[in-house]
């Protein structure tokens, strides 16, 4: 049975939605729903590295990954959470903009501790 978390959604029906989903060995998911203004908020402020932009941030930015397929498995974990970590939640526009910073984080740990994967699917 799939656990959907959708509060982070909730009141923006209509508009677009990310989803990150984690699918467990056994195929059940866990899908976290979230507003698209959310994830772009967080998405704004991942820095390019000295040679441009890097894991997640460059997908996003140049349009690719999850725009053109979805849904979309999360090449590198270890390094997606580590890019989310990066990120300090004070500077996000939205006051709900860090707990769903937090919860993206928890999922996709969760997931490499379980050697699970986490795909990206925008609606």
């Amino acid at each position: 049975m799939d656990n959907i978390i959708s509060k982070y959604y909730d009141g923006y029906e209509g508009e677009p939605e990310i989803q990150f989903i984690k699918v467990s060995n056994s195929g059940s998911k866990t899908i976290l729903s979230i507003w698209d203004g959310y994830f772009d908020d967080i998405m704004r402020h991942f820095l390019p590295t000295g040679s441009g932009w890097t894991g997640l941030a460059y997908y996003y930015h140049i349009c690719i990954g999850w725009e053109e397929e979805s849904p979309w498995k999360i090449p590198d974990l270890n390094e997606a959470l580590a890019e989310f970590q990066s990120l300090n939640p004070q500077k996000l526009e939205f006051d709900t903009s860090p707990e769903v910073l937090y919860a993206i984080c928890e999922l996709i740990a969760t997931a490499i501790k379980k050697n699970e994967q986490v795909w990206i699917a925008k609606d």
